[in-house]
């Protein structure tokens, strides 16, 4: 459809059919008429059809049966195992910190690679494929909640199964398993044997020659949700020597991989005596002394970092983020631990600031992190358990428990705050207990020194 030119008369001119003598600013039938003249000179062009030659017509439609190459339309998902890895890398490119799947773990990324190679690995993915679109209404259509069943019946299986349960695709898919579990909404004692199971699933894992990155940042991430889980489930015991095995484990991980995930494994075998330290105190005060010092001095350190981080890097980048989800962590076992220092030194003061300081902390950390939730602030919840269990100032208390109850409809069924009873409950058994022993020893003592007293008298 070529362009011929067209009259340049005005628009008045031409939709009266009339001829215009263009003059300027006005044309003299517009001066006449009193009307408003628009376009006079202005160049318009009008499109006509060009019908195509017999020759031209032959040249651009080919002869019956002409054959010719053309390119590859794209492929969609031809089996199931493509389908679920698709899921699954749709879910993996999503970068906004509220769902982020990289806070459960950088390692996630790895696993597409691994899919249609275990076939509980396969139905744990699929799940968290299928449910991850739906996961900020929190309604899930019954064919999710029908490949969850089907994974926990592949668990099952794969777990009686001598070969394939101590690999690590395996662990990797009740971790996964455990993360749609949550999202669900299923109680936790629908599946009691999760923890057990990564617990067990671990200990085999250091006596194994695991030397790839995968494999490596997936026993660091386990290791300290497993020993924060173990602090109120003393069903989750490891003897030293898995945390010896564990340190050499992650430390030929990290020569093999130069650092490349960039976690430190500095302290896991003392983070891993927390829960003993809990349950068995008076035989660790030494120890939990220098491991709390060690804490409170590191907790300074990051805090003073994260001020200069927060001058040049946005709070929204996922490395600013990271650090201050370890911060939290790092404060909320601190405060663990003072709680159990301040049972057995009530008068210590500068032991109470410290404790009202990190309670502090952690209070403010999981407001400024309240709008990356829920996935980007998950961590927040068992810190605010931790400083819950801890605060003694009622004002602190109010405000922490008021945040708690935030987070808490995130994932209403995980019951954040019985473990938050929990865990006060146990801090005030033992400050009683330690009270009740030290009045009955300032009773023999007074008893003993009037005994003294009677026999100089004699």
């Amino acid at each position: 459809m070529p362009g011929v030119p067209s009259s340049r008369g005005c628009d008045s001119c031409r939709q009266q059919k009339k001829k215009c003598d263009l003059k300027q600013p006005v044309c003299t039938r517009c001066t006449r008429l009193h009307l408003k003249c628009v376009g006079s000179g202005q160049q318009r062009y009008k499109f006509k059809e060009q019908p195509l030659s017999p020759a031209s017509q032959h040249d651009q439609y080919p002869a019956p049966g002409h054959m010719f190459p053309a390119g590859s339309p794209a492929r969609s998902p031809s089996n199931e195992s493509t389908m679920v890895a698709q899921a699954f890398v749709s879910a993996l490119q999503v970068t906004d910190l509220r769902y982020n799947l990289s806070t459960y773990g950088t390692f996630l990324y790895d696993i597409p690679r691994r899919l249609g190679s275990n076939a509980v690995l396969d139905a744990a993915a699929n799940v968290m494929g299928s449910a991850f679109p739906f996961l900020h209404a929190r309604q899930y259509p019954p064919h999710v909640l029908v490949r969850y069943g089907r994974a926990l019946r592949t668990l099952r299986t794969c777990l009686d199964d001598p070969v394939e349960a101590p690999t690590p695709n395996t662990l990797c898919a009740i971790y996964l398993i455990i993360i749609c579990q949550g999202w669900l909404g299923k109680a936790d004692g629908n599946c009691p044997s999760h923890g057990q199971a990564i617990a067990h699933l671990l200990r085999a894992a250091v006596l194994r020659e695991w030397t790839s990155t995968f494999e490596a940042d997936m026993v660091l991430t386990l290791c300290l949700p497993v020993i924060l889980e173990s602090i109120a489930n003393p069903s989750l015991r490891f003897d030293p020597t898995f945390w010896d095995n564990a340190m050499a484990f992650t430390r030929r991980s990290s020569m093999a991989r130069e650092s490349s995930t960039g976690q430190s494994t500095i302290g896991l075998r003392r983070l891993a005596k927390i829960p003993d330290f809990l349950r068995f105190p008076d035989p660790h005060l030494h120890e939990i002394t220098a491991t709390y010092q060690r804490m409170r001095d590191q907790s300074y350190r990051m805090r003073h970092q994260l001020a200069q981080w927060s001058r040049v890097a946005p709070s929204s980048s996922m490395e600013y983020a990271r650090y201050r989800a370890a911060y939290c962590i790092l404060v909320a076992l601190a405060v663990t631990l003072n709680s159990i220092l301040g049972a057995f030194d009530p008068s210590n003061s500068a032991l109470a600031g410290e404790a009202a300081f990190f309670c502090e902390e952690i209070a403010t950390t999981a407001e400024l992190a309240s709008c990356h939730r829920p996935l980007g602030a998950g961590y927040a919840s068992l810190c605010l358990v931790a400083a819950w269990a801890a605060v003694l100032d009622p004002r602190q208390l109010a405000r922490i428990e008021g945040i708690l109850l935030e987070y808490q409809t995130d994932f209403p069924e995980v019951q954040w705050f019985d473990r938050a009873v929990w865990l006060r409950t146990t801090f005030a058994n033992l400050r009683q207990r330690v009270a009740e022993r030290a009045s009955v020893s300032d009773f023999e003592h007074s008893r003993l020194f009037a005994a003294n007293e009677a026999c100089v008298v004699l």
